[in-house]
Parts: structure tokens; C-alpha cells; sequence
């Protein structure tokens, strides 16, 4: 056998990386790491090849944290605005949102401050949604600023999430505050007799009041 054909033996049929297989690994860096511990030598360790191994795939480090943005693009679920009714659409996108955040909560702050631009799921889904928004009447210059407050509320309602079901609680301090530790204590109460999370309960009253208002603008607007 010559020394070329034994080369040619020797390589991989397929190959090592993929870029979702850098993806998933890039979540994992960011929930060991750190948002700020995040590098692609770290993510190379982690998939234990050599940085200019990822650049086959990405470009640099913001083209990889563009497309773990991506990935949490592509689980949301904005189909209710290209068939129905941009507000009853709020809903499934809403909780689909928080979800996705909810599921990788250390890459939060890492990818929801981040600009949009080039990466292309993102940018798909609010061309979806702002399409809904157009054609059921909001003024251009609203579209964007409604989408970034509902962004905003999914966002922090997914940092709550993460809090224990009593961080509001008083504590030792409950004597001097009675009427809110009576209130909390009842909050905390009534999401348990619903078999739902303070976190859930909280998301989904905000959320219904957010759509309520935002109804209430647009025949506002209309009248």
C-alpha cells in the first residue's frame, strides 16, 4: 500500500464537529463558565479539539453566540401570527420565549443583550410578528417598541423563574409589614392551591394584563 492511499485510510468518513454539536457545547461553556467565561478556547476544550478547529464553522466568538441566539429563535413559537390574530398570538410566542430562556438560563444575559443583526431566526420571527402588528392597525413606530416590551416582561419573568418561591418574603421583617407579608403569604397560597409556580402565576397575570392593554390602545388608536 503507498503512503498516499494509507493517508487516505486513515481519515474520517464524516466529520468531528457540526455546527449544532458547537452550539450545544457553547451552552454548556456558558453554564460552567459564565457569560463572561465564555471563549472559544474554552469551547474548544470542551469539545476537546483545537480553537482553529471552530473556525471552520464560525467566524468567531460572536458568530457562535449569534447562533446559540438562533437556537432559541427557533423555539419560538410564532405561527399564531402568521394564521391569526396578533393578540391571542401573544400568548403561545410569550411563554415559548420565556421557555427558551428558561432552558438555558446562564446564556440569558450573554444573548439577550446582544445586537440581532445577522442572524437570520431572529430576524425571521419579528418580520413575522411585525407583519401581524402592520396589518392589524399599530402605527410603524409602535411595532418594535411593543415587541421589545414584551420581549422585556418574557425576559424578566424568566429571571424570576429562577428565584425561590419565597424571595419576596418578608422574613424576620414581617412584623413591621404586615399587610404585604399577608399578601405574599396568600400569593404563595393560591399559586399552590392551583398546582402552579408564584413565578408561573405571576408570568401569566402580567402577561393577560399586558395583552388587555395593549388591546385597549389599538381601539384607542382606531377610534
Amino acid at each position: 500500500m503507498t503512503e498516499v492511499q494509507t493517508r487516505k485510510a486513515g481519515r474520517p468518513k464524516t466529520s468531528v464537529l457540526n455546527p449544532d454539536q458547537i452550539v450545544d457545547a457553547a451552552f454548556e461553556v456558558v453554564h460552567e463558565a459564565g457569560p463572561d467565561g465564555f471563549t472559544l478556547t474554552r469551547l474548544a476544550a470542551k469539545l476537546s479539539v483545537k480553537p482553529p478547529a471552530l473556525y471552520h464553522y464560525f467566524a468567531n466568538k460572536d458568530a457562535v453566540i449569534k447562533a446559540m441566539r438562533g437556537r432559541l429563535a427557533s423555539l419560538n413559537d410564532v405561527t399564531g401570527f402568521a394564521r391569526g390574530s396578533w393578540d391571542t398570538a401573544i400568548f403561545p410566542w410569550a411563554r415559548s420565549y420565556r421557555a427558551a430562556m428558561l432552558a438555558f438560563p446562564a446564556s440569558i444575559a450573554l444573548l439577550a443583550t446582544r445586537p440581532i443583526d445577522g442572524e437570520e431566526e431572529s430576524v425571521a420571527n419579528y418580520e413575522t410578528i411585525s407583519a401581524s402588528f402592520l396589518a392589524a392597525g399599530w402605527p410603524e413606530h409602535e411595532v418594535v417598541t411593543i415587541l421589545v416590551a414584551l420581549e422585556s416582561f418574557a425576559i424578566g419573568s424568566a429571571l424570576d423563574a429562577l428565584a425561590p418561591d419565597d424571595n419576596m418574603s418578608p422574613g424576620a421583617f414581617a412584623a413591621d409589614a404586615p399587610i404585604f407579608a399577608a399578601a405574599e403569604q396568600a400569593r404563595r397560597d393560591h399559586a399552590a392551591n392551583r398546582c402552579t409556580s408564584v413565578a408561573d402565576a405571576s408570568f401569566e397575570l402580567g402577561l393577560a394584563l399586558m395583552v388587555a392593554g395593549l388591546r385597549m390602545r389599538l381601539a384607542e388608536l382606531r377610534a
